[in-house]
C-alpha cells in the first residue's frame, strides 16, 4: 500500500525549474545531472558555484562568458546564488512558492509548512573565557578521574590473585655452544650460564 502524501507540507523543489520531488536526495541527483551539467565536457557538478569554477579553471573561461545554467526558469539560470538541495533558497522566493501550492491546492493561506529539517542546525555561538577555563577544568577532573581508575584496573589485573612476581628460569646455551673468554651473558656482574646437560 502506498504512503499517503501529506498535502499540507512543503515537498523538495528545485529551484532552477520549480519541479517537485519526493526527497531531497533526488533533487540533488536531478539538479546535478540537468542544472550543473558542464556543457563542454561530460563533468557534473553539485552546485552552481562548483560548475562556474570549474568551467573557468578547465575550460578557461572568464566569468562574464559563463554558459547560463542549462534547463533553468528564466531569471534563475545565473551563478549568483549557490544552493545545494533545498539550501540555499532565498527565503522570498520559498513564501512565493509556497503562496502558489497553496492557492494551486486550494488551501487557507499559511497552512502548507515547510519539511521538517533533517538534521537540527547546530550555533556556533562564541565561549567566553570563564566559561571555557570552566569546561576545561571539568575535563581535567574528568581525564584525571578515569586515568586513576585505569591505573588502578591495570594493578590490579597485573596481579594474580595476590601472587608474588614472577621469575624466569636462566635461558639454557645452545648445544655446542662455547662462549668465549670472559663472556657474560647478559651483561657484566649476571649469573653465568649453567652447565650445558649435554645431549639425551
Amino acid at each position: 500500500m502506498a504512503k499517503k502524501k501529506n498535502k499540507n507540507v512543503l515537498r523538495p523543489w528545485c529551484w532552477y525549474c520549480e519541479r517537485e520531488f519526493e526527497d531531497e536526495k533526488v533533487l540533488m541527483q536531478h539538479q546535478k545531472a540537468k542544472h550543473f551539467k558542464c556543457q563542454m565536457c561530460p563533468r557534473r557538478l553539485n552546485t552552481a558555484g562548483g560548475l562556474a569554477v570549474h568551467i573557468q579553471q578547465v575550460h578557461k573561461l572568464e566569468p562574464e562568458n559563463l554558459p547560463r545554467i542549462e534547463n533553468a526558469l528564466p531569471m534563475r539560470d545565473g551563478y549568483e546564488i549557490e544552493i545545494f538541495g533545498m539550501e540555499g533558497i532565498p527565503a522570498p522566493d520559498i513564501a512565493d512558492y509556497k503562496r502558489r501550492k497553496e492557492i494551486e491546492l486550494g488551501l487557507a493561506a499559511g497552512s502548507i509548512s515547510a519539511p521538517q529539517a533533517k538534521r537540527p542546525k547546530i550555533e556556533n555561538k562564541p565561549i567566553s573565557e570563564d566559561d571555557l577555563r570552566n569546561m576545561l577544568e571539568q575535563h581535567k577532573k574528568l581525564m584525571g578521574a578515569s586515568a586513576e581508575a585505569s591505573s588502578s584496573a591495570t594493578a590490579t589485573n597485573s596481579a594474580v590473585y595476590g601472587a608474588g612476581p614472577q621469575t624466569y628460569a636462566q635461558p639454557v646455551p645452545p648445544p655446542g655452544f662455547v662462549p668465549p673468554p670472559g663472556f657474560q651473558p647478559g651483561g657484566p656482574g649476571a649469573p653465568p650460564f649453567p652447565p650445558y646437560p649435554g645431549p639425551g
